[in-house]
């Protein structure tokens, strides 16, 4: 690909996620000023949020007219990651914990009553369409789609890495952002090992579907109510915090060193091994007359002022 075209691509995927904040302030206002933001039901909250990734992601993709399988990446994978994927998943959950209980120290959880709400009032296979379902598909081509197969066009490893740090953002929250990153960063290269996002998806959907299923039963199964509710009538010292995490940390290790392991024989399998390692390597390239031909940069102006938006927008939240 040409510099410029790849250029384009890179500022594309850059003010794609400036819009995608932007709407989201401006739905927030919107709400919050008309009063609705007090009147709608968890459903129509999930549908709202969800809504407002989805629909720019569609404008984009049919104003730029980007390639569905270069950029976004929506081709097959070999047929072994159906199983690898969930337990790559499994293998995540401590180091995830961990970070969660780390954020914990310093703010709220800002999804426990969202899915003990969910999973108490409706069916479980609402609280899978809307939490699991939804967001696996709309997330993944927002983020590991667009986002990510566009930086990828400049650096891959920085791709991975910017665009795992704006899905963290993109959760307005400090509590979600925390873990939310470095998922972020997990699910790119989950994508680069694999060329595919519909492994991420996959893994999108396992990650989110294991909060849904263990609220089900913690709400549904008398007995774990009763130790969860005894739980939840009693605060959490930070102290407490503190032996959570020391004795979790060996086990997020630990997954962690599976995590990356299953990562390369995903990458041996779909035969992407050396295109992979090659991320972890300067390769350099040369015009007809001899100059080096310099990649475009990810980072820009409007990158790092979404991104201040962002972070500013968890302050005040936080504060308030």
């Amino acid at each position: 690909m040409e510099i410029g075209e790849a250029r384009k691509k890179v500022k594309g995927a850059t003010w794609f996620f400036a819009s995608l904040i932007g709407v989201y302030l401006i739905v927030l206002a919107v709400l919050m000023l008309s009063g609705l933001g007090g009147r709608i039901s968890m459903i129509q909250n999930l549908l709202i949020s969800q809504g407002m990734i989805f629909i720019p992601t569609l404008v984009y993709i049919s104003i730029t007219r980007c390639d569905i399988r270069e950029t976004l990446r929506i081709r097959k994978t070999h047929w072994s990651a159906i199983f690898i994927v969930p337990v790559f998943v499994l293998a995540l959950e401590p180091a995830m914990s961990v970070i969660n209980s780390i954020s914990l120290l310093w703010v709220d959880s800002a999804t426990t009553e969202l899915t003990e709400g969910l999973v108490a009032k409706y069916p479980f296979w609402v609280s899978t369409a809307l939490m699991a379902l939804t967001p696996c598909i709309v997330e993944e081509l927002a983020y590991r789609g667009v986002i990510l197969g566009s930086y990828r066009y400049s650096s891959r490893l920085w791709a991975i890495i910017v665009s795992g740090l704006l899905f963290g953002a993109m959760h307005m929250n400090f509590n979600q952002m925390a873990y939310a990153v470095v998922l972020g960063i997990m699910l790119g290269l989950l994508a680069e090992v694999t060329g595919s996002i519909l492994p991420t998806m996959l893994a999108h959907f396992c990650f989110n579907e294991i909060s849904v299923c263990i609220g089900y039963f913690l709400y549904h199964d008398s007995s774990l109510k009763k130790v969860a509710e005894s739980a939840s009538e009693n605060i959490v010292t930070t102290k407490q915090l503190i032996i959570t995490i020391v004795s979790m940390i060996p086990f997020a290790v630990g997954g962690l060193c599976v995590a990356f392991a299953l990562l390369y024989a995903l990458a041996v399998i779909n035969c992407r091994k050396d295109e992979v390692l090659g991320m972890f390597r300067r390769q350099m390239r040369f015009a007809d007359d001899g100059s080096e031909i310099r990649r475009p940069r990810i980072i820009s102006i409007p990158l790092v002022l979404s991104l201040a938006v962002c972070i500013g927008f968890m302050v005040v939240s936080e504060i308030l």
